[in-house]
């Protein structure tokens, strides 16, 4: 990934319909190459004086002129004008946005950690680590079957561990033990409730959480992108921060304290 942050308007080349799912992958080379893993793209979901505020996506998918973005069923009114965008269309984008995620030199083994929905935007990542020949684990926890990633999107040599949501208990906790103590690095993303048990498993299976050891997508949308708007301000780094600076990829223990 390289430069900055650049508004254009990509093209829709192509609509994959999965259920209610809708993956929609847009073509801009100029902001595909500025995209990483964990970086957001802001999407204009209407045309002229229709006043929907741009969408906040993680691609789940990067290529060298593209990337795609998924449209999971929800009620959300600017989703519905995307999944009513017909191919052809020409989107106005904003990105990439903030920090991604970052594989640092000498690591060995990647474990990729996902919550529900958000687990998909950990695919960039997983697929650049493959890439570079790293050990890559993704280990997920979805409410339902239909938020799994399909072991068929995965590289080959990436393991697989997936679990459904049972009685409002993950089933992650069983596997901690076993991936922490092997893990290099960790990459998540999820919501805050599962980055505090990730910490509490840290403490417990490697002693305390060193710094570098753990990055976290933190949970946020965006209005502006560059800081503006102050709609993304939380309490992080020490402080309250604009996700969307200094995040949103955030070192794990600047989102739980290690206490």
């Amino acid at each position: 990934m390289t430069g900055g942050m650049v508004q254009t308007r990509a093209t829709l080349v192509e609509r994959r319909v999965i259920g209610a799912v809708h993956e929609l992958r847009l073509h801009d080379p100029r902001l595909a190459a500025r995209l990483g893993a964990g970086q957001a793209v802001l999407v204009r979901t209407g045309w002229g004086m229709i006043p929907y505020l741009r969408r906040s996506f993680y691609p789940i998918a990067i290529a060298a002129d593209s990337w795609v973005l998924r449209l999971p069923p929800d009620g959300d009114l600017g989703h519905a004008w995307l999944r009513l965008a017909p191919e052809g269309s020409e989107l106005d984008c904003l990105g990439p946005v903030g920090i991604g995620f970052r594989l640092p030199d000498g690591v060995r083994r990647v474990l990729a950690l996902g919550e529900g929905e958000a687990a998909w935007t950990l695919l960039p990542v997983v697929v650049e680590a493959d890439a570079f020949q790293l050990a890559v684990a993704l280990a997920a926890e979805v409410i339902t079957p239909r938020q799994a990633i399909p072991p068929a999107r995965l590289p080959a040599a990436v393991e697989y561990r997936l679990t459904t949501v049972e009685g409002g208990r993950g089933r992650l906790d069983a596997f901690w033990a076993e991936l922490l103590p092997w893990a290099d690095v960790v990459v998540a993303a999820g919501s805050l409730a599962f980055y505090r048990r990730l910490a509490e498993a840290i403490r417990e299976h490697r002693f305390v959480i060193t710094r570098g050891f753990a990055q976290v997508l933190y949970p946020a949308t965006f209005l502006c992108g560059t800081g503006a708007c102050l709609a993304c301000v939380a309490d992080v780094a020490g402080g309250r921060r604009r996700v969307c600076l200094r995040g949103p990829v955030f070192d794990l223990t600047d989102v739980v304290s290690d206490r």
